[in-house]
């Protein structure tokens, strides 16, 4: 009987021991399955923060960039601006010298003003002022030249037009070399890029020509040109009108210079001291 019980206990421990280590594998297997989720969510979070610092430092070069840009931009304008420093200067040294009034009966009047100054801006003393703008928007600025007697805080100032300069890549030139502008022959610049030049040889001859600035930043390309000439019959004045030779009526006249005609912005008009 002893011997019976005992293989019972041994049978009984067996099964309890089994059970046991069924048990233990079962845990252990438990242990290995949630290993693998916590490693994917550390991982996650990983690529998470690594992902937060790439576009954190992405968003900080492109704000390096843009300050660079911005600083080169105005670098660029400056630039842009200062090539006329010379030419300003001899404006300037004109009016602090009274136009050189006191040389006007002497053989070195001509010669006192700057070569850059245009012959009808001397004949009377007068208000000038300047101004930069891009009339080809190639970056590059142009300065206008322009005098009045009127204040730049008179709401409706607008200053006679008497020079227009750009710049070659190496030297200020003037935009139309061969033309005096002031009473009789005078400019106008408008936003498409247009500048209208008019003029009036007598009361019965006028015309207006369209440029635009070539590629090259500084020489006027002629686009369109029309005139009109007058003549009597008997008392009454009569006007033919023509558009690059080919004559047209008066209506068509009018509506083309119209079509080119689209104001500008105004200009911010500094007074030369």
């Amino acid at each position: 009987m002893k011997i019976r019980k005992t293989a019972k206990l041994h049978i009984a421990t067996a099964m309890i021991l089994s059970g046991a280590f069924l048990f233990a594998g079962c845990g252990t297997n438990a242990s290995k399955d949630a290993a693998p989720d916590a490693v994917e969510e550390e991982t996650s979070n990983n690529e998470n923060l690594v992902t937060e610092n790439d576009i954190k430092e992405e968003n900080q070069n492109k704000d390096i960039i843009s300050g660079n840009d911005a600083a080169d931009n105005q670098k660029t304008s400056t630039e842009n601006i200062n090539i006329y420093n010379d030419v300003l200067a001899q404006y300037s040294d004109m009016i602090e010298n009274d136009f050189y009034a006191n040389l006007r009966d002497s053989d070195t009047y001509e010669s006192s003003f700057g070569e850059d100054i245009g012959l009808e801006i001397r004949t009377h003393k007068q208000d000038i002022y300047y101004t930069f703008y891009d009339v080809d928007g190639n970056g590059t600025m142009e300065l206008i030249i322009a005098g009045g007697e009127n204040a730049v805080s008179n709401p409706t100032f607008s200053p006679w037009n008497y020079d227009l300069y750009g710049y070659d890549g190496t030297n200020v030139v003037h935009i139309f070399p061969e033309m005096e502008f002031g009473y009789r022959t005078n400019f106008s610049i408008y936003d498409n890029g247009v500048i209208e030049v008019f003029y009036s040889n007598s009361a019965a001859e006028s015309g207006v020509d369209f440029y635009k600035i070539g590629t090259d930043g500084f020489t006027p390309e002629l686009i369109d040109s029309f005139t009109a000439v007058g003549h009597l019959e008997g008392d009454k004045p009569v006007f033919t009108y023509s558009q690059n030779g080919n004559e047209i009526t008066e209506e068509e006249y009018n509506a083309s210079i119209r079509g080119y005609e689209l104001a500008l912005t105004a200009l911010d008009w500094i007074q030369i001291q």
